[in-house]
């Protein structure tokens, strides 16, 4: 067969966004035209979504555990909230950290990151997973918008390790219950943010957690004080936090 795929060439130039790189796939489709005998394929220089993957492939799939199925089954329930088929590395953060809040032995360290509460070591569970039960998450690199999204098949093994664990079940529920309103990165970091301020630091008043989180980072200028009352509302309302240690029923509106 002669010189370049043509379908190479299509599908590459719709996504090359510069002219120098354009030209450079027709030079290179220059040079093999009148080659003979051969089927030249030519890729444009990006990373390859499905490289990790295949990589992976290579492995056996992965133990289900219950940390790993209460995983699967939350990225289902909220992105099913959603009506999206992805989920994004910081809500999977955020809903980690409330399902171990909930009661789970997760054994995750979590720590206050630049985007609230941060597992270091969620990243080793995440890229076990890929490949098998989860794609998107690629080399394991932690941008906090990369979109992840459940394989074929992920969230049935997932129900069926549940059917004999009956506590993890209820603690899913809780947290789905939890989040509910607040689907969103943007409602989940709040939500996250509050929730560790009023139960890691030293509060005493409704105040002092707006003054908390505030005073975490330079991402707190998104979050009004208004928004931040309403979160330890429903933390409070929903019993995720003592009322009586960060405000009084009239502060807190329940």
């Amino acid at each position: 067969m002669r010189g370049l795929c043509r379908n190479s060439r299509a599908a590459g130039a719709a996504s090359l966004n510069s002219r120098a790189a354009f030209r450079a796939l027709e030079l290179i489709e220059e040079a093999f035209h009148d080659v003979e005998g051969i089927r030249v394929f030519v890729f444009e220089p990006a990373e390859d979504p499905n490289a990790v993957r295949c990589n992976n492939d290579t492995r056996d799939v992965p133990k289900m555990t219950a940390g790993r199925a209460a995983l699967l089954c939350l990225m289902a329930r909220y992105r099913d909230g959603l009506l999206d088929p992805f989920i994004s590395l910081l809500e999977v953060h955020k809903l980690m950290y409330f399902m171990q809040v909930s009661g789970e032995p997760l054994r995750l360290s979590f720590t206050k990151g630049h985007y609230g509460p941060y597992a270091e070591n969620l990243r080793h569970v995440l890229k076990a997973l890929e490949g098998h039960r989860i794609s998107g998450y690629d080399d394991g690199g932690d941008q906090p918008d990369k979109p992840l999204s459940l394989m074929s098949g992920a969230l049935d093994d997932a129900r069926r390790f549940l059917e004999g664990e009956a506590a993890t079940r209820e603690r899913l529920d809780r947290v789905g219950r939890l989040v509910e309103g607040f689907e969103s990165s943007f409602g989940l970091e709040l939500l996250s943010r509050v929730h560790w301020v009023a139960s890691q630091q030293d509060v005493a008043s409704l105040d002092d957690v707006v003054k908390g989180v505030y005073a975490w980072g330079k991402r707190k200028e998104q979050f009004r004080e208004r928004q931040i009352r309403k979160a330890v509302d429903v933390l409070v309302y929903k019993g995720w936090l003592d009322g009586k240690a960060v405000c009084s029923a009239v502060q807190c509106g329940v």
